[in-house]
Parts: structure tokens; sequence; C-alpha cells
């Protein structure tokens, strides 16, 4: 028989929406996984679950102006256009790094001796960014998501420069400090796979010290919502990089 799964739905820090799936007693690893745009943290339910069986505290976040707390920058991020809807996306990263800094502290603080970050699309960029910055984060997964802040199509204002200037790919280093795979789809129209395939040849070239903490996947009959088949591949090749580096 399988183990139950319980669930619970509260307020990281007071504030920070938050659903929670995990077996009984509570293990000493936990997986934060963020949501793409537009999303909340019910979206990645079976993904929670899927972490929870395989023994992780898994918490889902809801990002800002998202789930519970949507208001109309989505709205706003709905009628942009590169580079506009790109200086959105880069300030709520910005907005919500450090609710991922406060979710880790309270993780910690509840007994975790491991964290992990998983994102998927909007996600995996948030995931990559929490990462760069806080080095509490021991692996990192990014699902669609991007290292690199360059928009999709479209000039390049100054303030998106200035802000692409601060990105987990203009700071390799620190996201590098440990292990992070990346995941990306050849076909994806909404996240070019080159700016992730680019990152991790780069890295490969100029920092060969870091490369062997980055991995790089890239299914090439996929868009950006994934075939089943290769989503499903996609998190097998999750659960075995957490079960070797989240320790």
């Amino acid at each position: 028989m399988s183990q139950p799964i319980f669930e619970q739905r509260r307020l990281l820090r007071g504030q920070i929406p938050a659903l929670e799936m995990t077996a009984e007693p509570r293990p000493s690893r936990a997986v934060l996984v963020f949501h793409g745009l537009g999303a909340s943290a019910e979206v990645q339910r079976p993904e929670l679950e899927l972490l929870a069986r395989a023994g992780y505290r898994a918490v889902g976040l809801d990002a800002p102006h998202h789930g519970s707390r949507r208001d109309q920058w989505l709205d706003a991020m709905a009628a942009a256009r590169p580079p506009e809807s790109q200086v959105l996306l880069t300030g709520l990263l910005r907005e919500a790094v450090p609710e991922v800094r406060a979710a880790i502290d309270e993780l910690l603080a509840a007994g975790c001796g491991a964290v992990g970050l998983i994102g998927v699309s909007m996600g995996g960029y948030l995931a990559l960014a929490a990462a760069t910055e806080d080095a509490r984060a021991l692996a990192t997964v990014s699902l669609l998501g991007s290292p690199d802040w360059a928009p999709r199509t479209g000039p390049v204002s100054d303030e998106l420069r200035a802000r692409m200037a601060d990105s987990p790919a203009a700071r390799s280093a620190e996201l590098l400090r440990h292990p992070v795979l990346l995941v990306n789809a050849a076909l994806d129209e909404h996240v070019p796979a080159r700016l992730a395939r680019e990152f991790a040849r780069a890295v490969a070239e100029r920092h060969p010290e870091l490369a062997q903490r980055l991995a790089y996947v890239e299914y090439p009959a996929s868009g950006h919502f994934m075939r089943e088949q290769d989503w499903r591949d996609a998190w097998q090749r999750t659960l075995a990089f957490l079960g070797q580096h989240l320790r």
C-alpha cells in the first residue's frame, strides 16, 4: 500500500500563500516549487504529490500577483509586448526572490536539512534567480525557463539591459555554487531554448570549473506545452537529479 500524502494550505511567514504536500513524519529534505505565468501553486499539484511520494516535503508557492494575490499586474502583462513585457517579468522576479528567501528561512527553522528549488516556465526563471541570490538552495531545476533575461523578440531597452546585467546568466559563478539542471524544449514558442542552450555552451567553454555543476537537457520534438511523454521524462530526470544532489 502506498503511503498516504497529506496536504496543507498555509501562509509562509504570514504572507506567502503555499500548498504543501508531504508524507508523515515530514522528511528532512524540502523542495520549493514555482508555477508558470498566470497560474498558481494549485496547477503543480500532480508534481507536488510526485515529489511528496519520492520522500520530499514539497511546497508550492503562489508568485506575487498570482493565485489568491492575483491583481492588475497580470492584465498589464497580457497587454504588454517586448521589451515592456520582459521588464514586467524581471520586476516580478526581483519582487519574488525575497519571498523565496523567507520560505527557505522557515523551512530550515522547521528542521529541514536541505532545500531544493524547482520552477516551471516563469517559475524556472524564478528558481534560477533565487538560487543565484541564496546559496542555501542546494539543487535547482528549471523546466522551460532561462537564466538569460533577454526578450524573446524585439528591442532591448536601457532598463531591461540593466536588469539583464544582473541576471543569473551574467552571474554564473553564483548560480552554479550548487548543481543546476536546465530542461528546455527545442520548439518552445514562449521561452526560446537557445537562451539556456547558449548559456550552457558558454559555461562549458569559458568556465570548465563550473560546468560539472550544470546539466542541460533539450527535447527536440516539444514546444512550451511539452508532449506528455517528454514531460514525464523531464520529471523523472528531475527526481534523479534531486536524489543525487539534494542530500
